[in-house]
């Protein structure tokens, strides 16, 4: 009877404990604050650009002589998951990126329209900075609203550089029963906190061999995600985009596009499998598209295998733009 007393204080205790720990994640005292996030986040060259309601943070690197790129990064992660590729480019092309809201650091006060509203944010940086034409490059959702744009303003792009990429709602992701665990706690108990387990897990996961994802990867996916506000500010984002794209999908823009294209896709992706890739290249019917399979990679080419895919994508933009961009001694 004392063994069993016992074991039911600890694990009444237990039980206190994790309430607990639940109770201040949902209060937001796990949080890291905007303020934090940005010291960390925000070194050189980082700036903070304001256009309409939007306050962008940005990296602006590159001869401004130089042919321009511009990259947009998927959901849930921010300019960071260019770093290596941006450093592969800058030395001979003007690189672009930026965090896009509601994502990163950069802040919107108007309510989200979604990927549409990301387009014309785009639309006003190129004409605030006066650019006449540019490459893009884009992965998951920024290859989406890659394409997105490039339909609008075929005069505007010279080439798109785009990986597992969505044309269409994804299908159902074959996450295991710890993940889907883990997001059930988060949309019913704690909905503005992720701890930093739950990026490990969930980076990993969307690898194609878990052992490539580093430390830097994960506090930067952690402490950007975890800014008080943002998953509801997510959450308005994806309930626009249901209306606004993924009710008729972006099969048609794709159609539209004229500039040339290289699609680079990881085919151990789980979000996005690899039968995808041969579904775009049909869709984007008027232009020629160069198709780079990673047979070990997953949904993060630009993470998972970061020298290797920027070495590609710097040798196809060396040839692609060559007119524009002529050769230069590295």
């Amino acid at each position: 009877m004392k063994f069993v007393r016992m074991f039911g204080f600890m694990a009444a205790v237990a039980i206190g404990l994790a309430a607990l720990i639940l109770l201040t994640m949902r209060l937001g005292w796990w949080n890291p604050s905007y303020d934090s996030v940005m010291k960390a986040q925000a070194t050189a060259p980082s700036t903070f650009e304001t256009y309409g309601t939007a306050r962008i943070h940005m990296r602006d690197e590159g001869p401004r002589d130089g042919p321009v790129v511009v990259m947009l990064h998927s959901s849930m992660t921010n300019l960071r998951e260019w770093d290596v590729w941006a450093d592969a480019l800058k030395d001979r092309y003007r690189v672009i990126r930026f965090d896009w809201p509601p994502y990163g650091l950069s802040t919107d006060s108007a309510p989200s329209t979604g990927m549409p509203g990301v387009v014309k944010l785009l639309e006003q940086i190129v004409e605030a900075k006066k650019i006449d034409k540019f490459a893009i490059v884009g992965t998951s959702s920024g290859a989406t609203i890659a394409t997105l744009y490039a339909s609008a303003h075929p005069e505007k792009v010279t080439a798109l550089a785009l990986s597992t990429l969505p044309l269409k709602a994804p299908p159902p992701t074959d996450f295991s029963k710890l993940m889907w665990s883990m997001v059930w706690v988060h949309e019913n108990v704690v909905p503005n906190y992720y701890p930093r387990f739950y990026y490990r897990r969930s980076l990993g996961e969307l690898y194609g061999k878990p052992e490539r994802l580093t430390d830097e990867t994960v506090e930067w996916s952690y402490q950007t995600n975890n800014i008080p506000g943002g998953f509801e500010r997510v959450r308005e984002y994806y309930q626009a985009n249901l209306k606004a794209v993924w009710s008729k999908g972006a099969g048609d823009d794709a159609a539209k596009v004229t500039a040339p294209i290289l699609l680079q896709w990881g085919d151990a992706d789980p979000v996005l499998p690899a039968y995808l890739a041969d579904d775009a290249v049909k869709e984007f019917s008027g232009t020629k598209v160069d198709l780079i399979h990673y047979p070990d990679l997953g949904h993060y080419p630009m993470l998972e295998l970061p020298e290797q895919t920027a070495k590609d994508l710097r040798a196809w933009f060396d040839r692609t733009l060559a007119p524009a961009a002529p050769a230069a001694a590295r």
